[in-house]
């Protein structure tokens, strides 16, 4: 494989053909692009600095035991995986998901995405 900038060979190696048949060697260049965010902006909630941390650390008042599903769903909210969400759905939200697969907004989303938790 070769690549080049913006661009990205991908070589179809031969295979074994029949006695008297030709193999073939196939090339595609497939050119690399950013995709768009899901509605329009990347949203990047990860701190980057120790005092942002500290800063997030010290206005919890909660402290929650998180499944690894729920770990893996705040993981995709800090680095944008559930891009256009900033948090955890609230309760408007998540009704328009369930009911119309699409946010308050309009915007296609297709998963509820909320903290479940025992208490009320």
């Amino acid at each position: 494989n070769t690549v080049g900038k913006g661009s990205l060979s991908q070589v179809v190696r031969p295979f074994s053909a029949p006695r008297g048949r030709m193999s073939m060697t196939a090339t595609a260049a497939v050119n690399t692009v950013k995709q768009t965010p899901h509605g329009g902006t990347l949203i990047d909630l990860m701190a980057k600095t120790d005092e942002e941390k500290a800063a997030a650390i010290a206005k919890a008042t909660v402290t929650l035991q998180a499944t690894p599903r729920q770990l893996c769903d705040v993981e995709l909210l800090m680095n944008g995986g559930f891009s256009p969400l900033t948090g955890f759905m609230d309760e408007t939200t998540y009704n328009s998901v369930v009911d119309n697969m699409e946010l308050p907004d309009g915007l296609i989303f297709g998963i509820p995405v909320v903290f479940d938790t025992d208490d009320e």
